[in-house]
């Protein structure tokens, strides 16, 4: 059993289906976002980091994992930077609580099948958020 924001976490539930369809009643109180924002058109980055706002629970927890950060033309997967995460979700009411943007090669973002050296040209960073009014 794990805990999250203090609480018991018994049970986990994953969701099939269109993110931005999902209904912004219902709230989570862990969403991860592993390598999501960086596939999705970057003229829908802001409509993804609304959506965060209006799912996430209020005293809820996002983790997202920034990849590939970088120079990258195109996509996806598209580049992407805690700079820019960061300006986008801050907009929206969130807050970094913990940035680890120097992992280990080992712990970065890559494919089974990828060579370890090739994360030297696209970085991973792991980004924890809040809401601001829950902190």
């Amino acid at each position: 059993e794990a805990e999250i924001g203090g609480k018991s976490a018994s049970s986990v539930r994953v969701l099939c289906g269109d993110f931005f369809e999902l209904d912004g009643n219902i709230k989570y109180d862990l969403i991860w976002d592993n390598t999501f924002l960086c596939a999705i058109e970057p003229e829908a980055r802001e409509r993804w980091a609304q959506q965060m706002r209006s799912l996430i629970a209020p005293t809820g927890e996002l983790i997202t994992c920034v990849f590939p950060i970088g120079e990258r033309e195109g996509g996806p997967p598209y580049a992407l930077s805690v700079p820019l995460v960061r300006a986008l979700l801050e907009h929206v009411g969130f807050e970094a609580t913990l940035v680890q943007d120097n992992l280990p090669l080992e712990e970065q973002h890559r494919r089974p099948e990828d060579p370890l050296d090739s994360v030297l040209t696209r970085g991973t960073a792991l980004v924890t958020w809040r809401l601001k009014s829950a902190s």
